[in-house]
């Protein structure tokens, strides 16, 4: 789904749109207005969403999309339910398993640097002022609301606050529950198996806690307009298709198509320079990388579209990613494909010249990122920096895919680690996990029992 971009002024003097066509018709009565936020839907056959979450000048994505605002709705529904019983959850017991989340937001030299730590125990965040019914921590920008009842309501754990309403009321959530599980859990073929064992029990239990499914704790974005990142180390991770980066301030990369290896695929042969050439065409628009070019002539005609040609690819033991970069500093708007000819191909990001993409911007770093096709994974990965430095701003991953966010729905959960980054706006939350220490409990349960 493509959208289209318009710009609104805070008085709506002026509207700019790539199809001016798009306004020929007229406003239907539909209207909603939620503080500064607004919804404007069109009375045409497919009705567009106009949707702003900022009362300044800013670019917003109009989607023909008439589902959204039920979505936007059941949103509020699901996190907005007052909570039946009040929860008392306000000591910190750091001898057990917790959770401690710092957030900082970086400003201007006036206004140093703001940081605040909460921590997160079984119960949820300690000292919480939410009373709506969600047992996950909650995070937005949207400290309290009236339902139609007339109660108030506290959705979010952590409260946000921003201005230019670049954060979603509701934005995302941490999922910690499994975190303080204390059963093991073990996959059922896992289980059956070692049922069968005649083996002593010491040593069963050690088996299974290897076996045991990891207590992890995740990140999901609730659809938010504006997207919730997590950091990328210096380690390699698997990329997927749809996905999409931030570097520096305001440079995206957008991973459009994956092709990996498979078990009927073809070895490079006349038919597969053919394609190349093709693609050289100028018509396409499209930048090759990881190939000698000196080896294909540009075709100067064509008979297949670029989706055939790149279907075609395909079929060949060469794997390729298609990546669309965009934003500050992109002077090469094409979209880029990248061919992985041998097990030593490391495509790199950066400001300097030696960069297979060159980013011309102060807030992108010499080696900016790097990405490489892993042969004994089988798949595409990303990482941070240089091997051995990390980049000055970060590599960011948004958790929504580009189809999630233009249709402003729920992300997938991500696993957490202990100190893993996510971002929010100008907001930088960083999360430590702790697995307690079993001795202090049991001293500090000795010393309570006392009082």
């Amino acid at each position: 789904m493509q959208p289209f971009f318009a710009q609104f002024s805070m008085e709506f003097r002026q509207l700019i749109s790539e199809d001016p066509n798009l306004f020929s018709t007229s406003f239907s009565d539909f209207f909603q207005s939620f503080d500064s936020d607004i919804s404007i839907q069109f009375a045409n056959q497919s009705p567009p969403i106009i949707h702003i979450e900022n009362s300044g000048i800013q670019m917003i994505s109009i989607i023909r999309n008439e589902g959204r605002s039920g979505q936007k709705k059941q949103i509020q529904e699901m996190y907005t339910r007052l909570r039946k019983h009040d929860v008392q959850n306000n000591e910190l017991n750091k001898s057990e398993p917790h959770i401690k989340i710092t957030v900082t937001k970086n400003q201007n030299l006036l206004n140093p640097t703001y940081q605040i730590e909460h921590y997160i125990n079984q119960f949820g965040m300690i000292g919480s002022i939410k009373n709506a019914d969600s047992e996950d921590v909650i995070i937005g920008r949207q400290e309290k609301l009236e339902n139609y009842q007339g109660q108030l309501i506290f959705p979010n754990d952590i409260i946000l606050r921003e201005t230019e309403r670049l954060i979603s009321r509701i934005h995302c959530k941490i999922i910690f529950r499994n975190f303080f599980r204390k059963e093991t859990q073990i996959l059922p073929l896992y289980q059956q198996t070692l049922s069968q064992l005649r083996m002593p029990y010491n040593i069963i239990q050690r088996i299974s806690q290897f076996l045991e499914e990891p207590k992890d704790c995740y990140v999901q974005d609730i659809g938010s307009v504006f997207g919730t990142h997590i950091k990328i180390d210096r380690n390699y991770q698997k990329m997927k298709k749809y996905q999409q980066y931030s570097i520096g301030s305001e440079t995206t990369i957008q991973i459009l198509e994956i092709h990996n290896l498979g078990s009927e695929q073809k070895s490079r042969d006349v038919e597969f320079d053919k394609l190349i050439q093709k693609l050289r065409n100028i018509k396409y628009k499209c930048s090759l990388q990881g190939l000698d070019l000196k080896l294909y002539e540009r075709s100067l005609q064509v008979d297949q579209s670029f989706d055939q040609i790149l279907t075609s690819l395909k079929c060949y033991n060469i794997p390729f990613i298609m990546i669309k970069f965009g934003g500050s500093g992109v002077t090469d708007t094409n979209q880029n494909i990248f061919f992985a000819k041998d097990i030593t191909s490391v495509f790199s990001i950066g400001r300097g010249n030696d960069n297979n993409i060159r980013i011309n911007s102060n807030t992108i770093s010499r080696k900016q990122t790097r990405f490489r096709f892993n042969r004994k994974e089988n798949n595409w990965e990303i990482a941070d920096g240089s091997q051995d430095k990390d980049s000055a701003n970060g590599t960011w991953m948004q958790l929504q895919t580009i189809q999630e966010r233009e249709q402003k729905l729920g992300s997938q959960v991500h696993p957490l680690k202990h100190l893993s980054e996510i971002k929010i706006s100008d907001y930088t939350l960083k999360v430590e996990l702790f697995k307690g220490n079993e001795k202090e409990k049991a001293r500090f349960d000795i010393m309570k029992s006392l009082l």
